[in-house]
């Protein structure tokens, strides 16, 4: 593991259009993206890349790619009552630093819809894996869903963090902006009747799609042990921002992804 994240920084600082070091993998695993009814936007959110057995998919939420509810189908926005077409994804050139837009079609010419989707019960799950069709002159940094919490011991205030897009603002040249918030829920109960655990966080438009991430050095496990990490944090998927009201934000759980993600073909 060491010697992985030691690569990746002395790759990282061959970025030549600065002599700042880019010091987490993270900075570059949240794309920006937009979505259209044809040439018409809708609104921006965030996303970020996983890779299947065969392919690459764009996660984001459900919610997103149809400016939908997916409680109960209704409109986000009754003034706006349209569906998107495409999105407009910002992805990472094969130089660290340069970024290049690829669009990608979300309804098939016959009216299917072209990304995964799944329900529990009436409900639609709030994230959506688009299998991307264009990925030439592009590199790919897929976020590693297998590593979540599942052993772990997590708990209420442990502090998570969220690289995105909050209301479209983006930091040079189109890097995510790192938010983050303490966990403000019993991670291993689920709210909403979902599996969501709440964040204590001031939730914006365009965090949508975020991946969360548990960061950190000192790691307790749920039988008991504990272990101190000497050297870089680990990272944990803690899963994807969905929402958020005036008194907390909701992430769907990494432990309850990961199942999905490992079926995609």
């Amino acid at each position: 593991m060491k010697k992985i994240v030691l690569l990746f920084l002395l790759f990282l600082y061959g970025y030549s259009c600065s002599s700042q070091l880019i010091s987490r993998i993270e900075s570059v695993q949240s794309l920006y993206i937009e979505v259209y009814k044809d040439n018409i936007k809708l609104g921006s959110a965030t996303g970020f890349l996983i890779r299947s057995k065969t392919r690459n998919y764009l996660v984001t939420n459900f919610h997103v790619v149809t400016n939908k509810k997916p409680t109960d189908f209704t409109w986000l926005d009754p003034l706006v009552p349209v569906s998107p077409n495409k999105i407009a994804i910002v992805h990472n050139g094969k130089k660290l630093g340069d970024f290049i837009v690829k669009y990608e079609n979300l309804i098939s010419p016959t009216g299917d819809t072209l990304y995964n989707h799944k329900k529990i019960g009436t409900e639609m799950v709030d994230v959506v894996e688009l299998p991307l069709t264009d990925t030439s002159d592009i590199t790919v940094y897929p976020v590693n869903y297998s590593n979540t919490t599942d052993s772990l011991l997590v708990s209420p205030t442990d502090r998570v963090y969220i690289p995105g897009f909050p209301l479209g603002y983006r930091s040079v040249s189109s890097f995510p902006i790192w938010k983050s918030g303490f966990i403000a829920s019993e991670p291993d109960l689920d709210q909403e009747n979902k599996p969501i655990v709440w964040l204590d966080d001031v939730p914006f438009p365009g965090m949508s799609g975020s991946p969360v991430y548990l960061i950190t050095k000192d790691l307790s496990y749920k039988n008991g042990s504990s272990m101190n990490i000497i050297g870089q944090p680990q990272t944990f998927f803690m899963g994807v921002f969905s929402h958020g009201t005036e008194v907390y934000g909701a992430l769907w759980k990494g432990t309850f992804l990961k199942k999905i993600f490992e079926s995609l073909p």
